[in-house]
């Protein structure tokens, strides 16, 4: 049916706007249906700016965003001071939530804290203990990409919920993308030592498919001598040619 609506029966009908509806995928990136592109928060504000109604959804659960985008939104403006909300409404928000909002997102940001100190400790321990084991590696990084995962939906549902306390949970927008940072650099230092093992599999494998009863040049010559013995033996006729022949004056 296209961004409008119709009666169904060929006829046309004054145009209803439908809403344009952007996915949100875990790793925080949009997808904007209606022209299968990838806005960044900036453009959904000149969406939301024009006149559109946008809504956005979780790409896996369907779960509404549209109030937590539009709180990112808000909040990149305030922090490049391009802010379009009043002083008055922004001490309004912040006047009409309750402390639950304000546990949740202490209580986030101390996991984050938490679980970002355990993950690089575990790194460390692996790489002093000389861990090779592929799995091992994976396993820290499947289960940090799970943990961020939750704690995305975590805080979704905690500002959607009330966003009046969108600005700690900028708090914890940063830590996440530092702790985002810091699983890239651990999947890179676990890159480069798988890279390092399979390289020493290969010179051993290439050290052990040598043959061991390879014949050097001292070998050889000592190996020619009885066959050139054997060769003489062979031919009597002709040492005994060579023997008899008068000699020359």
């Amino acid at each position: 049916m296209g961004r409008f609506g119709g009666d169904g029966w060929g006829g046309v009908v004054s145009p209803i706007l439908m809403p344009r509806v952007v996915k949100r995928y875990t790793n925080r990136k949009l997808y904007d249906t209606a022209t299968s592109r990838y806005p960044s928060l900036d453009d959904v504000a000149v969406f939301v700016r024009a006149g559109e109604e946008v809504q956005v959804l979780d790409n896996v659960s369907g779960d509404d965003l549209t109030s937590v985008t539009l709180a990112q939104i808000i909040l990149e403006d305030e922090r490049r001071k391009k802010s379009f909300v009043s002083i008055p409404l922004l001490e309004d928000l912040v006047r009409g939530g309750g402390d639950a909002i304000v546990d949740a997102t202490r209580q986030a940001t101390e996991v984050i804290d938490d679980f970002r100190s355990k993950a690089e400790q575990r790194v460390n321990d692996l790489v002093a203990e000389g861990v090779s084991r592929r799995d091992a590696f994976m396993g820290v990084i499947d289960s940090s990409r799970t943990r961020l995962d939750n704690l995305q939906k975590q805080i979704d549902d905690g500002v959607r919920d009330s966003i009046d306390r969108f600005r700690d949970a900028t708090g914890i927008g940063a830590e996440l993308e530092k702790l985002e940072a810091g699983l890239r650099e651990v999947e890179g230092r676990i890159r480069s030592l798988l890279l390092q093992e399979e390289a020493a599999e290969q010179a051993k494998e290439a050290a052990d498919s040598r043959p061991e009863n390879a014949a050097g040049p001292e070998e050889a010559s000592l190996k020619a001598e009885p066959e050139n013995a054997e060769a003489g033996k062979a031919d009597p006729g002709h040492a005994e040619s060579a023997s008899t022949e008068p000699p020359t004056n």
